[in-house]
C-alpha cells in the first residue's frame, strides 16, 4: 500500500509540474501576414485590446491592451529566415511594430510622427504566478546601424529591462524572467531606443513574443532551453518536428508520457553537438490524445504538451 501511495504521489507531482506552465504567443505585425492559430495576432499598432489565447487555442482571462502607440505604419522588413529553433515562425519575425527618437515621416496617416515610446498592458494575470517573456525583432537591409531596443517589463516589483539589436537580426531575443502581476493583475511593457542604437532615426521595434506564466520562479537555464524548442505541427497526425538548440554540447533525452507518468516513446538518447537541430517522430503508432514530452539536456528540463490527432 505504501508503494502504490508513493507511485500515486509520484504521478501527481509530475503530471502537476507539467501543467505549470502555460505558453502564450504574439505576433505584431501586419494585419496581411498574420500567424494565425494558436497565435494571437496584434496587427492595430495604434491602439486597441485583444482577449488572449495560450498556445493550445484555449482562451484565457488575459488581455492584450495597447496604451501607448507605436506609429500607425507598420514595418515588413523582418527577417523571413529565422532560425529554426526559435518558436517565432517566419509569419511572425517578418513585420514589426516600431517607433523612433527623431521626427521621421513614415507616410501613415499622422506622418510626419515622433513616437519616443511604445507598449501596452497585460491584463487579467494571475496575482502570485510568475511571467517571463521573450521577445523578438528583427530589420532586414536598410541603413547599417545598431537598432536597439529597450524594454521595459514592470509588475509588482517594479521594472526591469532588457535590449535587443534588431538590425539583421535571426536568432537572438530579449528575455526577461519571473516577473510578477501588480495587485490588479497587471504587467506592462514598454518599447523605445536602446541606449547603444547608433540609427538616424533611433527606431525601436518589436515584432514577436512568447510569455511563460509559472507557479514558481523560471531559472534562466531552464527559460533557455523552453524559449529554444519548437515543436511543429501540434496538434499532430502524422510526423512531429521538434527543433532543439543547445547553447553548448550535451546528451539530450526525449521521452514521451501519457498523462498518468507512463512511459509511452524515448525518441532521442544520445549526445550532440552545440547548435541547432531537429529531431523527427513518427507518432503513427501512438493512439491520439494528450501526451507530454520531457526534453532533458544534462539536467536541463523542459516539458510541452503534445496534442497528437
Amino acid at each position: 500500500m505504501k508503494k502504490i501511495t508513493l507511485l500515486l504521489m509520484f504521478l501527481s507531482t509530475f503530471i502537476f509540474s507539467t501543467y505549470a506552465q502555460q505558453i502564450t504567443l504574439f505576433d505584431f505585425g501586419l494585419s496581411g501576414q498574420t500567424t494565425g492559430g494558436n497565435w494571437n495576432d496584434i496587427t492595430n499598432s495604434v491602439s486597441g485590446a485583444t482577449n488572449l489565447i495560450d498556445d493550445s487555442g484555449a482562451s484565457t482571462s488575459e488581455v492584450l491592451t495597447l496604451t501607448d502607440s507605436f506609429d500607425d505604419a507598420i514595418n515588413g522588413w523582418g527577417t523571413t529566415t529565422p532560425d529554426g529553433a526559435l518558436p517565432f515562425p517566419s509569419s511572425a519575425t517578418r513585420d514589426n511594430f516600431f517607433g523612433e527618437s527623431v521626427l521621421f515621416d513614415d507616410g501613415g496617416a499622422s506622418s510626419p510622427s515622433l513616437e519616443l515610446t511604445g507598449g501596452f498592458t497585460l491584463s487579467g494575470l494571475e496575482v502570485g504566478k510568475y511571467y517571463s517573456f521573450k521577445i523578438f525583432a528583427s530589420r532586414i537591409g536598410g541603413e547599417v546601424s545598431n537598432r536597439e531596443t529597450l524594454y521595459t517589463i514592470t509588475g509588482d516589483a517594479g521594472a526591469v529591462t532588457a535590449t535587443l539589436d534588431a538590425t539583421d537580426n535571426t536568432s537572438n531575443v530579449a528575455a526577461i524572467y519571473n516577473v510578477q502581476p501588480d495587485s490588479s493583475g497587471n504587467i506592462t511593457i514598454q518599447c523605445e531606443t536602446g541606449p547603444n542604437n547608433t540609427n538616424t532615426y533611433g527606431f525601436y521595434y518589436i515584432g514577436a513574443m512568447e510569455m511563460t506564466k509559472t507557479d514558481t520562479t523560471l531559472s534562466s537555464d531552464s527559460f533557455s532551453i523552453n524559449g529554444l524548442v519548437n515543436i511543429y505541427p501540434n496538434p499532430s497526425s502524422e510526423i512531429i518536428n521538434i527543433s532543439l538548440s543547445l547553447k553548448q554540447a550535451a546528451n539530450v533525452k526525449m521521452n514521451v508520457y501519457d498523462v498518468h507518468g507512463k512511459l509511452i516513446k524515448t525518441i532521442l538518447n544520445e549526445n550532440k553537438p552545440a547548435g541547432s537541430f531537429i529531431q523527427k517522430w513518427d507518432r503513427s503508432s501512438v493512439s491520439s490524445g494528450l501526451y507530454i514530452l520531457e526534453i532533458n539536456a544534462d539536467g536541463k528540463k523542459h516539458n510541452s504538451k503534445l496534442i497528437l490527432k
